[in-house]
């Protein structure tokens, strides 16, 4: 029987266009007949074809229009985010819509607008046929007694990080010498993301120590403008968006993850999966993966000095932190077993698509 999904997905894509590519190339080698939709080059360097739906916090007339179109085509519509979400049901799609949940409101985050959305956040599920959290505090945000069959659990899936150059090419693109220290920070220069924390943390590091932040969004002139204020432009490089994040992750000394707030964390299974010591904030799924001592360091959200004194123990104990890496990479094994997962998603679809065929 062939079967049909389309996937949206909103402006923020991060780490969730990862998933997406890898959801999509298992689904069409079982046969499914897949289709991208989602804003402009949201899925450029993950050879994906998508077409370009205006996916944006304010829904278009002609967006929503085209959403309706591919959304009469196919059998299930899997929106991920609350902004897909949303379109994907402004769009007519409710009846066979599955949403993923990748990301909370915080006010952390959404300021003012924090009220409206949480508002927006918590009627969504309700509107869909079937909605997928990616982790137990998730779960337990939207079904707190754990009775609701319409929510399932279904951590992200991702491709296994591929590393392309050698540690000594990257640092020779990065002008480095060799005994100065890396640390390398994978992610959204996005509020969430708390960039700024590593930035203030940097005059706490030894002062051979460089830091590359790689990945580009709407903080990139704020974070700037705080490297040129603390007078570190020597010391921190913002890369912008790269499609070998892998290779800097592979060459670093230790990987930091500082945001205030995450849905799964999947650039920390990937450091880890390559066996790179982490140091990530104590938030979400996260301590799942970062053992504290044992596969990274876990410090408090929002913490420079903390983060500054985890980094450094790391980087003054190499070896101790190499080992807490290979430990890491048995630990996150099996988010890297696509296979499985995807089956956990096809097995949701299928409540979807149930009753249509009955």
């Amino acid at each position: 029987m062939n079967r049909s999904v389309l996937h949206v997905l909103g402006p923020s894509a991060g780490g969730i266009r990862r998933h997406v590519a890898t959801l999509a190339e298992g689904q069409e080698q079982q046969g499914w007949t897949v289709t991208v939709a989602g804003p402009k080059g949201v899925m450029d360097g993950l050879g994906v074809d998508q077409v370009t739906v205006p996916v944006r916090n304010r829904p278009s007339l002609g967006g929503l229009h085209d959403l309706r179109v591919l959304a009469r085509q196919v059998d299930i519509v899997h929106a991920h985010g609350l902004t897909a979400g949303w379109w994907s049901w402004s769009a007519g799609a409710g009846d066979h819509l599955v949403v993923t949940v990748h990301n909370l409101v915080l006010p952390e985050v959404s300021g003012r607008a924090t009220p409206l959305l949480r508002i927006a956040e918590g009627w969504l599920p309700g509107r869909a046929a079937e909605t997928i959290v990616i982790s137990d505090e998730m779960r337990r945000r939207f079904d707190p007694a754990g009775t609701d069959p319409t929510i399932t659990l279904i951590p992200p899936v991702g491709p296994a990080p591929i590393v392309s150059r050698s540690t000594a090419d990257v640092r020779r693109e990065l002008a480095l010498p060799p005994d100065a220290p890396l640390v390398v920070l994978v992610g959204r220069l996005h509020p969430q993301k708390d960039i700024g924390s590593l930035i203030e943390a940097v005059p706490l590091l030894a002062s051979s120590a460089q830091v590359v932040v790689v990945g580009d969004g709407p903080d990139r002139a704020r974070l700037t403008q705080q490297i040129n204020t603390l007078g570190l432009t020597h010391r921190v490089r913002l890369l912008g968006e790269r499609t070998d994040a892998a290779d800097f992750m592979a060459a670093a000394d230790v990987v930091v993850m500082c945001s205030i707030w995450e849905g799964f964390g999947l650039v920390v299974a990937e450091a880890l999966a390559l066996g790179r010591p982490v140091v990530a904030t104590s938030v979400g799924p996260v301590p799942s993966m970062v053992v504290d001592g044992k596969t990274g360091r876990l410090v408090p959200p929002s913490d420079p000095i903390a983060l500054g004194a985890a980094i450094t123990d790391l980087l003054t104990r190499p070896e101790d932190a190499m080992a807490m890496g290979r430990a890491g990479a048995k630990l996150v094994e099996p988010h890297f077993d696509a296979p499985a997962l995807i089956a956990r998603v096809e097995d949701v679809y299928d409540l979807v698509m149930k009753p249509v065929s009955a």
